[in-house]
């Protein structure tokens, strides 16, 4: 990744300012955001702290101890597969 440093970026000073109050700053590109400018301490977290994740996870059903058995008994069912199924006729 390349860094510049801000000086050697063309931002205006009101920008400056207001980014530094916490405001969002939205930058358009052929008058549609492009994309916004947040200051790090106002930036929002991505994902859920471990602790959300596990207690989400502590939630969920567990595994099926008779799915292994059953699908053992559809595989015994089912037709053998041709020893090349991409042998033309």
């Amino acid at each position: 990744m390349s860094t510049i440093r801000a000086e050697d970026v063309r931002i205006p000073r009101w920008v400056r300012e207001a980014i530094a109050k916490g405001e969002q700053v939205v930058v358009v590109n052929r008058e549609r955001p492009a994309f916004v400018i947040v200051h790090p301490d106002e930036a929002p977290r991505r994902g859920r702290p471990l602790s959300a994740a596990l207690a989400t996870l502590a939630r969920v059903a567990g595994p099926d101890p008779a799915f292994a058995e059953d699908l053992a008994a559809v595989l015994a069912d089912a037709p053998a597969a041709p020893p090349d199924p991409w042998e033309r006729f």
